[in-house]
């Protein structure tokens, strides 16, 4: 009777330990472990951001996603609104906009003619904003750059050398706004 009480007590500790599951990916991961339900770590990857971004779906990534031309923003870039125009020898090269919406929602065009890139229309506003999304991250603007800073930022971002016009308005969350036109 005693061996049969111990042996259901082991039992019963091994069907315990065994139907909670392991949530420790280290562990998987050394037991050659799948666990594809969970977005990918950074050691899958070496970039868990971006494959996020790619990967999710409506509402669920780190750049909006509801996919109707308007969505959700998350994305505390540290300003509401980005207008971004350039000119290159005369021409546009470079037409980006960013605008956050009281209920939480954006509106997005980019439109870079250097690369042959055009998202200003209502249906393109997840391509625009992987494009400005891309953009927001290398060029990191807060309320304390200044003109020149953010200008060469910016130029340098998008690999352009020389512009005939450069005007740019960034509206902060907290902060001065920061205006820029010059024309050459």
């Amino acid at each position: 009777m005693k061996y049969n009480m111990l042996g259901m007590t082991a039992l019963a500790a091994v069907l315990t330990l065994g139907a909670c599951g392991s949530n420790n990916d280290a562990m998987d991961d050394a037991a050659g472990g799948d666990n594809d339900d969970q977005a990918p770590t950074t050691e899958e990857t070496g970039d868990a951001t971006e494959t996020a971004i790619e990967d999710d779906k409506a509402g669920e990534n780190p750049s909006g996603g509801k996919n109707d031309g308007q969505s959700e923003t998350t994305q505390g870039y540290g300003f509401k609104d980005f207008d971004l125009e350039i000119d290159v020898d005369g021409k546009d090269a470079v037409d980006a906009s960013y605008e956050t919406q009281e209920d939480g929602t954006f509106e997005a065009e980019y439109k870079n003619t250097l690369e042959g890139v055009d998202y200003g229309d209502d249906n393109k506003q997840e391509e625009a904003m992987n494009e400005l999304d891309a953009l927001f991250k290398e060029i990191m603007l807060d309320q304390n750059v200044n003109e020149e800073e953010a200008k060469k930022k910016i130029l340098n971002a998008l690999e352009i050398q020389d512009y005939t016009k450069f005007e740019l308005e960034v509206n902060f969350e907290e902060g001065p706004n920061l205006n820029i036109e010059e024309n050459k």
